[in-house]
């Protein structure tokens, strides 16, 4: 398996509601997707920004994606800018389920 994090900053709170309710259908939407496994979006305890992380079964299935015309469409019709999120990858270790 293969994490992607997308670290966003939450800078008022319009912006919070806005993340949030773009966000709200993205597990949703993106059933759809090759590989894709688990969506989650989190906030901050002290709300200063989310994490979105997405579940993939491969680091090839997340690259897809990223390269695919769904992708472009999830983030308003561009590919990914530099500058607008923090991304970290992941390789999974170890995991378990209860």
């Amino acid at each position: 398996m293969y994490i992607a994090h997308n670290r966003l900053a939450i800078e008022s709170e319009e912006q919070q509601k806005m993340f949030e309710e773009r966000f709200a259908m993205a597990g949703e939407h993106m059933k759809r997707v090759p590989g894709f496994v688990s969506f989650s979006m989190l906030r901050a305890s002290d709300k200063s920004h989310f994490i979105v992380s997405t579940t993939w079964e491969s680091e090839q299935h997340f690259h897809d994606w990223v390269a695919s015309p769904h992708f472009a469409n999830a983030h308003g019709g561009q590919a990914r800018a530099a500058g607008q999120a923090q991304v970290s990858t992941y390789d999974v270790v170890h995991h378990a389920n209860v």
